[in-house]
């Protein structure tokens, strides 16, 4: 073989390492699928936590642990390998920048008020299992479509940055979706007709804009207005009556409805953004959001989406 041709083999995607983590991903409780180049280590308990399995990508460096609850044992072993896969194709996805990364943990548990231990700070995401060791439904969905997706989280506030509901949750959804297919092709077709049709019903505007924007509760207001006002809001929602008023922290609520339509709804930005400009400038648009610490402002990106793409941002997010 050539030496360029070489190259070009050891570089590209594995599509038999594609075939084998989809078998991983489905692989029953019991079983302990493996794959070239994922380590899987069992790891005993130590100081009162519970044991678990240290997953290695040794291609990017990335790790990750899966806690288990004795009992679901089978069922960690099971999945580990699935969640290593992950990793591999989650750090190509994300551009191949964060190598060596310690990605959120999961814990594999019957139980359903599962509390990490106080003195941890990882992140630790429950994966229910039946009592005798075997995944759920509600787990298996957890571990193979909603995994990726989270993962992207840890992805993106890696350097802690902190950045608006559609943004984080759109590119989250676009990148989990690409990982899904290659893992789970059915789930994830599923996954996306019914992101499709939440949209496809919803009868109210999505506005991304204000997605997960503090509001004031309506009760905050009614306390501190006379009667003659409170009938005048309850005779016409939009009346706003004049203040000046007060608010307390449990005053606020953050504003999450139309969630379903709006995932999906963020996930077509960053879908048509890819379409028109390719991957790679939407994912360095990204990349370069989210490589610092603080809060990523919504006039900057909006600034940085012009300045990529030439186009404004502002009209879809409405």
């Amino acid at each position: 073989m050539p030496l360029l041709t070489l190259a070009l083999a050891l570089s590209a995607p594995s599509a038999s390492f594609d075939a084998q983590a989809r078998a991983a991903c489905a692989a029953p409780a019991g079983t302990r699928p493996q794959l070239q180049g994922i380590e899987v280590e069992g790891i005993a308990a130590r100081g009162g936590d519970l044991p678990y399995l240290r997953i290695t990508d040794r291609e990017s460096g990335g790790r990750m642990n899966a806690y288990y609850d004795p009992a679901a044992q089978p069922a960690a072993w099971a999945r580990a390998a699935c969640l290593g896969a992950q990793i591999r194709l989650l750090h190509a996805e994300t551009g191949r920048v964060w190598r060596n990364a310690h990605w959120s943990s999961v814990v594999f548990t019957p139980s359903a008020d599962y509390i990490p231990p106080r003195d941890t700070s990882e992140k630790r995401w429950a994966i229910a299992t039946a009592p005798d060791g075997t995944l759920t439904p509600a787990g298996q969905k957890m571990a193979v479509v909603v995994m990726p997706h989270e993962q992207v989280h840890a992805f993106q506030q890696r350097a802690g940055a902190d950045a608006p509901r559609w943004f984080h949750e759109g590119h989250a959804v676009w990148i989990s979706r690409k990982v899904v297919a290659v893992l789970a092709p059915a789930e994830a077709r599923a996954d996306a007709l019914e992101g499709a049709r939440a949209l496809q019903v919803s009868t109210e505007p999505v506005a991304l804009a204000r997605w997960g924007g503090m509001q004031v509760k309506p009760e905050a207001i009614l306390r501190q207005v006379s009667a003659e006002e409170r009938e005048k809001i309850k005779a016409n929602p939009h009346y706003a009556p004049a203040g000046p008023f007060n608010f307390k922290p449990d005053d606020m609520v953050s504003d999450e409805s139309n969630t379903a339509a709006r995932y999906e709804a963020a996930w077509r930005v960053f879908a048509s953004l890819e379409a028109a400009h390719g991957t790679s400038r939407v994912g360095a648009w990204v990349r370069d959001l989210t490589a610092t610490a603080g809060p990523v402002a919504p006039k900057r990106i909006l600034e940085t989406g012009r300045l990529a793409f030439q186009q404004d941002l502002a009209s879809r997010l409405q």
